[in-house]
């Protein structure tokens, strides 16, 4: 298969990722009601299986991912001087946020909750449901699902079109105006 193929076939891929998004699902311990013999309700905790879609995210959804993805900073000196004691401190300072980072791209924009105050519309912030699914991402999540899901969830972010649009939107406009005499030099 030659170079080209291989590229369109790979675009083609991201493209079918971005449109449909991905689903994942994970094993959580819920409690369940349940009746005994004689109607008395007792509390059972139950593994059950959830399932989480992810699609492409917005502009504001991709800003507050990129608020998250701020705080990563590897030092890779530090880590081949202190190896395996380094990665620790890595675990205890970024696995919560990694989790945080997932439950956002979750939520997309069922994040921002609209309301109707007397000024017009404004959007809250669902810190409750985001605390929540953080929470259970943290438990629930191994490393090597979270690897995974951190590929697909930079595919799905689609860094290469918002920097094509970027570099678009800041080229030589050609609206521009023409200065009709260069500034004299004395």
């Amino acid at each position: 298969m030659d170079d080209i193929r291989k590229l369109a076939l790979e675009q083609e891929e991201l493209n079918h990722l971005i449109e449909n998004g991905f689903s994942f699902t994970i094993e959580t311990e819920v409690v369940v009601k349940k009746s005994r013999r004689l109607g008395f309700p007792r509390k059972v905790v139950e593994k059950q299986k959830k399932t989480f879609e992810i699609q492409e995210p917005t502009l504001s959804t991709l800003d507050r991912l990129s608020a998250e993805f701020i705080h990563f900073a590897i030092d890779e000196a530090s880590l081949k001087e202190q190896g395996l004691e380094a990665i620790k401190q890595y675990v205890s300072k970024h696995s919560i946020r990694c989790a945080k980072i997932l439950a956002l791209a979750v939520l997309g924009e069922e994040y921002l909750i609209p309301k109707s105050k007397h000024k017009g519309l404004v959007f809250e912030k669902d810190e409750k449901r985001l605390q929540n699914l953080t929470s259970l991402f943290a438990r629930s999540i191994t490393p090597s699902k979270l690897y995974s899901l951190t590929i697909a969830l930079n595919a799905m972010c689609n860094f290469g079109d918002f920097m094509s649009s970027i570099r678009l939107l800041s080229a030589e406009r050609t609206t521009a105006p023409i200065r009709i005499e260069e500034e004299k030099v004395d």
